[in-house]
């Protein structure tokens, strides 16, 4: 009876201490049962997700945090921040729900920035075409801030960050990063569109 017990604590507390615990990252990330078949077998599986749209409002509301929200801003599609390359689904996704959220939520003035002179969007998302931070601030918007947001990965962890950066100065006036456990939902947005 005590080994099993034994055992039984033993293999909780492995679990236990395997498992992401983050407090914040809780309520943004869920588990789902999917089936997996293969090979004539059905089994059950749990997978990680995160939500997107969670995740969109924490970063906001911690990029705002030090300062009054702008007038007008711009959202860059994510970005892998290896390649600088957006040739996912997971960059258009993160770069909506932020855009959502700032407008639904925050009711901020989103330019799009595909009609602005220098961004560009392409079959590998949008790009900023100047870094000469005076032409971007010469835009015909007038816009003083852009949201820009990348990420990486690896076989087990995935990490985003979202920056407030002030056209005007150059200067980060927000800055949000998280670390997610690698999930099968995300390895699917992760592959080439």
């Amino acid at each position: 009876m005590k080994t099993i017990v034994s055992l039984s604590l033993l293999i909780f507390l492995f679990f236990n201490g395997c498992s992401f615990h983050d407090v914040n990252n809780e309520s943004l990330i869920y588990t789902k049962i999917d089936k997996d078949k293969r090979y004539f077998h059905e089994k059950e599986i749990e997978n990680i997700y995160i939500d997107y749209s969670l995740l969109a409002k924490d970063a906001v509301q911690t990029i705002f945090q030090k300062m009054e929200k702008p007038e007008k801003l711009i959202v860059t599609d994510f970005v892998d921040i290896t390649s600088l390359d957006n040739n996912t689904k997971l960059g258009y996704v993160l770069s909506n729900n932020i855009k959502n959220v700032l407008i639904n939520e925050y009711n901020e003035i989103v330019i799009e920035a595909e009609v602005s002179k220098y961004f560009k969007i392409s079959g590998n998302g949008l790009k900023i075409l100047s870094r000469d931070i005076k032409k971007l601030r010469s835009t015909n918007f007038n816009v003083q801030y852009a949201v820009v947001g990348t990420y990486t990965y690896t076989k087990n962890e995935f990490v985003v960050f979202v920056k407030l950066i002030d056209l005007e100065s150059g200067v980060i006036k927000g800055s949000y990063a998280k670390t997610f456990p690698m999930g099968e939902g995300l390895r699917l947005m992760l592959q080439n569109k």
